[in-house]
């Protein structure tokens, strides 16, 4: 199947939601970095970054699914969701900050479901 070629939702909002995404996920790359300013050994801080950036992994790996399969894209991202916020110590744990950070995919899941399902293609 060609990348251009979809059957379903508009290809503006996907490419537009696909560079959103693509975006977000370097953002949260950028948070990773503050693992170097903390001195401690190398192996520690390689464990830390990891951790850092499981979630920016696994946005990659959507933005990936999101060239072939838009509607799995955005159930994973509604997911991915909901796994964060027990990632990070529940809802009552969460500051303001990191229910935008939550959010944002979140709202890229459902604009995805809504693109694939309820906007038609126009050429």
């Amino acid at each position: 199947m060609n990348i251009e070629e979809s059957a379903r939702g508009n290809r503006y909002v996907s490419w537009i939601l696909r560079g959103s995404l693509f975006l977000v996920a370097l953002f949260y790359l950028l948070f990773s970095f503050d693992v170097f300013l903390i001195e401690v050994s190398f192996w520690q801080r390689f464990g830390q970054f990891l951790i850092h950036n499981i979630y920016t992994l696994v946005m990659f790996l959507i933005l990936y699914i999101a060239l072939e399969s838009e509607n799995l894209a955005g159930f994973l991202l509604v997911g991915m969701s909901i796994s964060m916020v027990f990632f990070f110590g529940g809802p009552s744990e969460i500051g303001n900050g990191s229910w935008i950070m939550i959010g944002l995919p979140f709202v890229f899941g459902l604009i995805f479901i809504y693109n694939y399902y309820l906007i038609r293609k126009r050429t």
